[in-house]
């Protein structure tokens, strides 16, 4: 549900014409380089959040942030360990540069593909901790 909203506002946004704040792609990346998970979290949500306000339809946000309680949950768990902090905020870049360049077929795209990334990362972290196995080491397997 999540990965459909989130591509359904990176393509709105791109049509609106509505680039995002530049300094959402700079705090995330200095929250990626630290080690404050929570921080991490905002950043990320605060990325999405600006990319559902861009879209210009109120559902949107509303619709995600039923999502986004469980998502932060497995969000913690996952970026405790993980070692791609850093290519989602290059993911989060490459999203914001097709919305402000109004190009809502790639938008869409790089969002689509973002969040299945994303998704495939949590789901391997969660079940590995599940079955004993902890935290599966990140050998770019996960694209």
């Amino acid at each position: 549900m999540r990965g459909a909203l989130d591509a359904l506002a990176a393509r709105l946004a791109a049509q609106q014409g509505r680039p995002l704040d530049a300094k959402l792609i700079e705090r995330g990346r200095k929250a990626a380089r630290g080690r404050n998970v929570q921080a991490m979290i905002e950043a990320d949500a605060a990325f999405h959040n600006a990319v559902y306000a861009a879209a210009g339809n109120p559902l949107i946000p509303r619709s995600a942030h039923l999502h986004w309680a469980h998502i932060r949950r497995a969000m913690g768990a996952v970026l405790q360990a993980s070692s791609l902090r850093e290519s989602v905020w290059d993911e989060h870049e490459a999203i914001a540069a097709a919305i402000a360049a109004g190009h809502a077929d790639l938008a869409e795209r790089l969002m689509r593909e973002h969040d299945e990334r994303a998704s495939l990362h949590m789901t391997r972290h969660l079940d590995a901790a599940m079955h004993g196995g902890g935290a599966p080491h990140a050998t770019g397997d996960t694209r």
